[in-house]
């Protein structure tokens, strides 16, 4: 296992609650491991697109408010509901 991993299993370990059976114990350090593992991918995108989907793929909350920036609107539209920036 690559250090980065060992580090990820040590803060997921660190995050798990006292006082759980070992069921419990087991079930949440696995979904608390998996999601770091995950947000880690994440955020090797530069894709929000790809964050996103990654996310949704493992069933992860989605930002609804992604925006892509652009250049404000000049003239006709879009498919992304503003006007195209078109020289005129």
């Amino acid at each position: 296992m690559n250090t980065r991993i060992q580090e990820i299993a040590e803060q997921a370990k660190l995050n798990v609650p006292s006082g759980l059976t070992v069921e419990q114990w087991i079930q949440t350090y696995n979904e608390k491991l998996a999601t770091l593992i995950i947000e880690e991918c994440v955020a090797c995108c530069g894709s929000q697109a790809d964050m996103r989907n990654i996310r949704r793929r493992f069933g992860l909350p989605v930002e609804s408010n992604i925006k892509y920036p652009s250049p404000e609107a000049q003239g006709h539209h879009s498919q992304y509901g503003r006007e195209l920036n078109l020289k005129q």
